[in-house]
């Protein structure tokens, strides 16, 4: 999941200028559906499983967020150990995460959401495609590590990778 995109966006611009380009990573977005499984069994979970749907739902919920710029939002989801390594290769800690959070024009719309379930954790794996006014403007491979933590699901970590 993108989390400091701003500086990333530019260079997508460039990357995803070509019309040609943008249908062919358009298209590749719906390539899978989402599915959710439990990790140590390997047996499937419906997606509208309780904690499936619950932990899909917080991960909506923070991209929304970011999007929004509502940095209190994302303060509540964020586990205090969070860590983030973003596209570019930075590291980033709870506070710098926080600190980067400001509202922006684009959308960000996940696919291939393969989501693990091992008892208090969960671990998403997906595509986040970014679009702004029907532009795709960057398409990024993440993973996002959950905690069940008194009784909320708390982002302990994500990772993106630039397709």
């Amino acid at each position: 999941m993108t989390r400091s995109v701003l500086g990333e966006c530019a260079m997508a611009l460039v990357v995803f200028a070509a019309p040609a380009a943008v249908l062919a990573v358009a298209s590749q977005a719906t390539a899978w559906a989402d599915s959710c499984s439990d990790a140590l069994s390997s047996s499937p979970l419906a997606l509208d499983d309780r904690t499936c749907a619950d932990v899909l739902a917080q991960e909506r919920r923070w991209l929304t967020a970011i999007t929004d710029g509502d940095r209190a939002t994302v303060e509540s989801i964020l586990a205090p150990s969070f860590k983030h390594i973003d596209s570019g290769g930075q590291l980033l800690d709870r506070v710098q995460e926080i600190a980067s959070v400001e509202k922006v024009s684009f959308t960000m719309n996940t696919s291939e959401q393969l989501v693990d379930i091992s008892g208090d954790t969960a671990v998403i794996h997906g595509v986040n495609t970014l679009i702004d006014d029907g532009k795709v403007l960057a398409r990024e491979r993440f993973t996002d590590v959950f905690q069940l933590q008194n009784g909320r699901w708390l982002a302990l970590s994500a990772q993106e990778t630039t397709l």
